[in-house]
């Protein structure tokens, strides 16, 4: 977290934040990566570190509701999809033979100046809902899978918890 702290407080102004969104499914060829603020794209390390990976640019609003700490993570993203390429690919990944698992958001803050590993990032969320506009607007909203109403995280499963059997 020390590279967020100095991003603000010890950053001359030239730098700017980075947000990149990552959404993936099985079925589709290859996840979509785009970034919001760099209109060249950029080219940038996971924190898992590998591969470097490429973001290109796609106009696109991005509110996160939560801070990043926060187990009940929420986004909401409007992309420009005037080509319906993510629109079509989702559509195909609801009709294909993973038609149970919902599209992956990952989103991640980069440093202009150092693109080896983001500062901040979300866990990995899960599209909720999927709409687009006549404008080519793809809007949707992803949230955090499966989460409790105490907000510790812990998925309850009759497999786990054997004698919740008896509570139902």
């Amino acid at each position: 977290m020390p590279d967020y702290t100095s991003f603000f407080l010890d950053s001359s102004s030239g730098v700017a934040p980075l947000e990149c969104v990552e959404i993936s499914h099985p079925d589709f060829e290859q996840p979509f990566r785009y970034v919001k603020n760099d209109a060249n794209g950029v080219t940038v390390k996971h924190e898992t570190g590998g591969p470097d990976v490429e973001y290109d640019y796609q106009p696109m609003s991005i509110q996160r509701s939560t801070v990043s700490n926060d187990l009940d993570q929420k986004l909401a993203l409007t992309i420009a999809d005037v080509d319906d390429e993510l629109i079509e690919a989702v559509v195909a990944a609801r009709l294909g033979d993973n038609w149970n698992q919902r599209p992956k958001v990952k989103w991640r803050l980069y440093r202009d100046d150092d693109l080896s590993a983001p500062m901040v990032e979300l866990q990995t969320l899960e599209v909720d809902t999927l709409s687009k506009d006549g404008t080519g607007n793809c809007t949707f909203d992803a949230k955090a899978p499966e989460l409790n109403s105490v907000k510790t995280g812990e998925i309850y499963s009759l497999e786990r918890f054997p004698l919740m059997r008896s509570m139902i």
